[in-house]
This record gives C-alpha cells, sequence and structure tokens, in this order.
C-alpha cells in the first residue's frame, strides 16, 4: 500500500506542476504583448488630406516582421469606407511580393459601415473571426483599428459580426473589448 500511495502522491504533484506551468506560467488566454512595443507599431504622422490623390486610400498591412505599415490602394474616393473595403480583400500579389500580408481571411466582407457623431460601427461577415489563433485574431483586429484611426483618430470603433456585437471571435473564442482601441488590443 505505501507504494501505492507514493507513486499517487508523485502523480498529483507531477500533474500539479504541468497544470502551473501550462496555465499559469507559459500560456494564458489573453496574449501579454505590449501594444506600445516600437519593434510591433508604427507611428502615423500622415494624415488624409485633400491634397494629392483622392482617388488612393490607406490600409494597413503586415510586415514580415508583423509590424503594421500603411500601403496605399486605388479606389473611388479617399474616405474611410473605401479603406475598409480595400482592407477587407487582404493582401494584393505585389504587396506579397515586396513582403507584406494580412491577417484578415480571405473572402471577408464589410456588410455595413455606420458613422454618427460619437462612434463608428463596423458590421463585418463572418469569416472575419475564422482560422488563425490569439495572436492573428489580435493582429487583425489592429489592423482595422489602425486603418480607422488613420482616417478618424479618437473616434471609438465597434465591431459587428454578422450584425451581432462581437464579444467574442475566433476558434479560442479571443474576448473582443468594446470599443475597440489600439490602448485595448492586448499584444
Amino acid at each position: 500500500m505505501g507504494l501505492f500511495i507514493r507513486t499517487f502522491l508523485i502523480t498529483v504533484v507531477i500533474c500539479l506542476g504541468y497544470f502551473i506551468w501550462a496555465f499559469v506560467g507559459k500560456e494564458s488566454y489573453e496574449p501579454n504583448l505590449k501594444l506600445n512595443d516600437k519593434n510591433f507599431h508604427e507611428a502615423v504622422k500622415i494624415r488624409p488630406t485633400d491634397e494629392g490623390n483622392s482617388n488612393e486610400v490607406i490600409i494597413f498591412m503586415l510586415n514580415s516582421e508583423n509590424v503594421p505599415k500603411t500601403k496605399k490602394r486605388k479606389a473611388n474616393e479617399n474616405n474611410l469606407e473605401n479603406a475598409l473595403k480595400e482592407l477587407v480583400k487582404g493582401s494584393e500579389r505585389q504587396e506579397r511580393l515586396d513582403g507584406y500580408y494580412s491577417e484578415i481571411p480571405k473572402n471577408t466582407k464589410l456588410l455595413s459601415f455606420k458613422e454618427d457623431a460619437d462612434s463608428i460601427m463596423i458590421n463585418l461577415s463572418k469569416e472575419f473571426e475564422e482560422g488563425g489563433g490569439a495572436q492573428s485574431i489580435q493582429a487583425r483586429l489592429l489592423q482595422l483599428v489602425k486603418t480607422v484611426n488613420y482616417y478618424k483618430k479618437d473616434k471609438p470603433v465597434y465591431l459587428y459580426i454578422e450584425g451581432k456585437k462581437a464579444e467574442y471571435i475566433g476558434g479560442e473564442g479571443i474576448y473582443v473589448e468594446q470599443p475597440l482601441n489600439e490602448e485595448n488590443l492586448k499584444f
């Protein structure tokens, strides 16, 4: 009987140690990367103006180091709605050849866009939350928020998926704090 108890206690200690290592020390349900990390973010100093080509919009794509960078795209008019339409299209062939990509899944569609005096509401198709892990979800949210902030700095952004306010998205059920702002995206 003494051998059984020793084996049982050793097994419990090993399981407890693994649990602490896996769920407390090593991994977490919320990635803990810093939003203001200079290696991950880019300061945006350019804002859209009436000068220049009004048939181009600015969107944010990720480079090979996962740093969001501005990219120009042709559009009917230089406004936020057209920028969002271009953003959800994903990366184009030349952008991929230049080392830029998007975490926003293919076939994602901008279903509706509404801006009022106090907020911006973006309604995307269900494809937006499909595939990828926590870091991918956070990166696509960051691409979305940085693109919106380029045009409408300091206006709260609310995300809807298929007309329902997003609370948890992705296969891992990543919590989405609303309104979306760079400050509340946890990396």
